[in-house]
């Protein structure tokens, strides 16, 4: 009876739109327990890893795995690595062997890890032969047969351990550990739990690290009872597929001519697990136009029947159904509309990695919502549809709001920031250590016509149709013209040629409440160049386009605790105190009360008069992503009394605030 009233309180009080602190002050392992006693106990929990008490407790847990092969895939790749499926019950006898050798009863994400990856990583596998295709075994990637843009030639995409130096090892080690130099250091890193491998002859040992495992649809497999959970909920669905097959009725067993009863056979459960590299982000492997995943795991958190379908292979581009609704839409341009700060507000847009740059190419408006309640809500369930199991404010940019008026648009352009001349102090090289943009979920929050323009288009792409079907740039652009629909438009302007790419490939058309995914990054951090896309022009004097992107970044972002330094600065950054500024204009400041001056003894601190957090003498530093103009004040606990005002941007540029 108290958990039923406490939690349900506790929640009304973390979401309540009058006290909602930033969420990357709520500690993430509060929030995820919260979360996870909702999804437990809910009783209108529905998805298919919300598998009843009763069905996780029926026999032991290794008789879940009998009758299910497990299919091993590398992160983001359609087709399986190695020759046969690994047997499921063979799996859970050999994890549990290694979990007993290391004599550990740790039960961390971290271990399972480990123990996963050594009882895969020892089941031999073939040596990988030049010119293989990548597929016969499940050693380090090779690059995709259709990539788009720079050349492969002399380009290495496994630089992993030398396996072949270490007995009963297989390539697959080699895949888990990219080496030092091709590592991203994520805010976990030193939580990872290496697997020891034993070199031939016995000559020492040495430590590799360990994947991480999730299903096809994105669901984080951190421990044995999450494995066994996924085995369950593939086992569902494959009796309800047979039970459709059967046209809903139970075949019975038929008696043959030697009189012996022959009974229908229970079919083979197989289990698709995606492997991904320590350092890298999960991707979604989509195999053709039209495939749907369901993620289940967001029905579990946030009660939505959320699901993605491919609309491009190449580059891949996903349709999220359900994704948020038309009062969210209209809340977050209502936000947008009412802002007046000279850092948020809608203007005209910029590009670039850093300041406010004005490009006469992108003539739309944009505006950012870095901390109202629908843009946080939006912002975490972006990060859970990608696969994400914990919240990191750092891996996002904030919400950008974009408006799109008559022959407004934007040339296609890469999300991924490039910096060629290595002259920016982050390292944005992610195919090495760095991190950049890898994800983009465009929001969509108005409705178009056929006729108004204002799709998205992905220059690379082909829409879905017979290739004799297809239609030519040029042929496009005549048949614009001959219609007089872009009469208006200066010709042969970047706009009418704008047109007459949204007419011939690859493109969205938006409507309120529609949301689309896309990736910036293949699975091993090279950029992706097939993402190439663009904001078509406008051609509606009635309809704004409305629209909304959250772009995530595979590790800590420009101006965070942990993001990578360009290893050309990186002696200076070591001696050298500095704000950094991201492509929104935002930086990272810390607060805090060293607690020497006892007038701020019993104190909170307030971002204007929204409360943000407890301010005490020990209380626990306040980092948080803000902007210039932004007022942060310190009150009294008891009577609200302001003792102190700091304005960021104001007087001497600092990154750290003391009291």
């Amino acid at each position: 009876l108290t958990c039923a009233l406490v939690i349900p309180y506790s929640i009304g009080i973390f979401i309540s739109d009058k006290v909602l602190p930033p969420i990357d002050f709520i500690p993430n392992d509060l929030i995820n327990y919260i979360f996870d006693s909702v999804s437990i106990n809910s009783s209108n929990t529905m998805g298919a890893y919300a598998l009843d008490n009763k069905q996780l407790r029926q026999g032991d847990e290794e008789s879940s795995f009998a009758g299910v092969t497990i299919s091993l895939y590398r992160n983001g790749e359609p087709n399986p690595c190695g020759i046969d499926p690994l047997s499921g019950v063979d799996i859970y006898a050999a994890f549990h062997k290694v979990k007993k050798e290391r004599k550990s009863s740790k039960k961390t994400k971290y271990h399972f890890d480990s123990i996963l990856t050594e009882v895969i990583g020892h089941n031999p596998q073939p040596t990988p032969t030049p010119g293989g295709n990548g597929y016969d075994e499940c050693g380090p990637e090779r690059p995709p047969s259709n990539i788009v843009g720079k050349s492969n030639n002399g380009k290495q995409w496994g630089r992993g351990l030398d396996y072949s130096i270490y007995e009963g090892a297989s390539p697959y080690i080699s895949f888990c550990d990219m080496g030092e130099e091709h590592t991203v250091l994520m805010p976990d890193h030193d939580k990872l739990v290496p697997v020891v491998v034993s070199k031939s002859g016995g000559d020492g040992k040495q430590e590799s690290l360990p994947c991480h495992y999730y299903t096809r649809e994105g669901f984080r497999i951190s421990s044995m009872k999450d494995l066994e959970k996924a085995v369950l909920a593939a086992k569902n669905q494959k009796a309800a597929e047979k039970e459709e097959e059967d046209g809903g009725g139970q075949q019975d067993c038929t008696v043959g001519s030697d009189g012996e009863e022959i009974c229908p056979s229970t079919p083979t459960t197989d289990l698709k697990i995606f492997a991904v590299p320590a350092g890298r982000v999960f991707m979604f492997a989509p195999t053709y136009v039209g495939e749907v995943f369901n993620l289940h795991h967001m029905k579990d958190q946030y009660q939505r029947d959320v699901s993605l379908v491919v609309l491009s292979l190449v580059p891949r581009v996903f349709d999220v159904l359900n994704f948020f609704d038309p009062d969210e839409s209209n809340t977050i341009v209502a936000r947008a509309l009412a802002e007046k700060s000279e850092t948020h507000r809608m203007k005209r847009s910029s590009t670039g990695a850093s300041g406010y740059n004005v490009n006469s190419q992108r003539t739309s408006d944009n505006g950012f919502d870095t901390n109202g309640a629908t843009a946080i809500a939006v912002k975490r369930r972006c990060m859970s549809a990608l696969g994400f199991d914990e919240y990191h404010e750092s891996y996002t940019d904030g919400l950008q709001v974009l408006r799109y008026n008559k022959t407004t648009a934007y040339i296609p352009h890469l999300d991924w920031i490039d910096d060629p001349m290595g002259k920016e102090t982050h390292d944005y090289i992610t195919s090495k250590k760095g991190t950049n943009r890898f994800a983009t979920i465009l929001l969509y929050m108005s409705d178009l016509d056929d006729s108004d323009g204002g799709e998205t288009v992905f220059t690379q792409g082909w829409p879905d149709q017979p290739e004799k079907d297809r239609i030519s740039k040029n042929d496009a652009l005549a048949a614009l013209r001959e219609s007089g629909e872009v009469d208006f438009l200066k010709r042969n302007s970047w706009q009418e040629t704008m047109v007459a790419n949204c007419r011939s490939r690859l493109s969205v058309r938006p409507h309120n409440a529609r949301a689309v995914l896309f990736y910036s990054q293949h699975p091993n951090g090279e950029e992706d160049q097939a993402s190439l896309h663009g904001g078509c022009p406008v051609l509606s004097e009635v309809n704004t386009k409305w629209a909304a992107n959250l772009w995530a970044w595979n590790g800590p972002r420009v101006g965070y605790p942990g993001s990578p330094i360009n290893p050309k600065f990186a002696d200076e950054e070591k001696n050298k105190e500095k704000i950094k500024t991201s492509a929104d204009g935002s930086q990272q400041v810390t607060f805090q009360n060293m607690g020497k001056n006892p007038a701020f003894k019993d104190v909170d601190i307030y971002f204007e008069d929204q409360f943000w957090a407890d301010f005490t003498h020990g209380s626990p530093q306040v980092s948080v992503n803000t902007f210039d103009g932004h007022t942060w004040n310190i009150k009294q606990k008891s009577d609200k009394k302001v003792l102190l005002t700091w304005i960021i941007g104001k007087g001497e540029r600092k990154y750290r605030y003391t009291l």
